[in-house]
């Protein structure tokens, strides 16, 4: 059974671990049953090879948790990558947006973005000013949120900017999103505005993160 030391599990500590090390923007860890580590997941940035990443993953839980696996228990998707990783998993099924809450009082909003995979929900918040100028920028940070929420960490997305622009006879929502790894990088999103512009919003964001979600994303 994994052991919880101040509220963590034992696949929260490896993450905490793991997410230290250089060269691994995000991590996600899979306990088997009986609490014990069944499969790492990692996305890595191109500075170092996948074979000394993966060696010092292993190096490092046996150090700080006295947890051993070994090298092919870990899986290694590299950023930027051209050549085919024949190592890819198979395609999991997308976040979906299923619903939306703004609430404003005074001068202050909130909202609260719903997100389903699998049959799971998750939620995300985000709060601000109430003004129109800002209700897409809360918009796409609470769906980033609720990304997080998914994925079980937090830190790694930031908001940069959100739009709706338009594009011959219709309109289209962009996004840019840091991915807040290591080496930073910025992820680019669109959705075409259909009937409501704010859901456009959601669909960019979530279409701007889908690869490193992909990789990520809980069983």
């Amino acid at each position: 059974m994994a052991e919880q030391v101040r509220g963590e599990t034992l696949a929260q500590r490896a993450e905490d671990v793991i997410r230290r090390l250089r060269g691994v923007s995000a991590v996600r860890v899979d306990l088997a049953q009986g609490g014990v580590i069944d499969r790492v997941h990692v996305l890595s940035t191109a500075e170092r090879s996948p074979r000394v990443v993966a060696s010092d993953i292993v190096a490092a839980l046996a150090a700080e948790l006295s947890v051993e696996i070994e090298q092919n228990q870990v899986r290694i998707a590299t950023k930027r990558s051209e050549q085919p990783d024949a190592a890819q998993p198979p395609s999991r099924p997308r976040l979906k947006f299923v619903g939306m809450t703004v609430a404003t009082l005074h001068a202050s909003a909130e909202v609260k973005i719903q997100l389903e995979h699998d049959g799971a929900i998750v939620e995300g918040t985000a709060a601000g000013p109430n003004a129109a100028v800002q209700r897409l920028q809360l918009i796409g940070a609470a769906t980033l949120r609720a990304v997080e929420a998914h994925l079980r960490s937090q830190g790694l997305f930031l908001l940069e900017s959100v739009t709706i622009a338009p594009l011959g006879p219709r309109q289209v929502a962009l996004a840019l999103v840091a991915w807040l790894g290591p080496e930073e990088d910025v992820l680019s999103g669109s959705s075409l505005v259909r009937d409501d512009p704010r859901e456009a919003v959601v669909r960019a964001v979530l279409d701007a993160v889908n690869r490193p979600v992909a990789w990520l994303s809980p069983r």
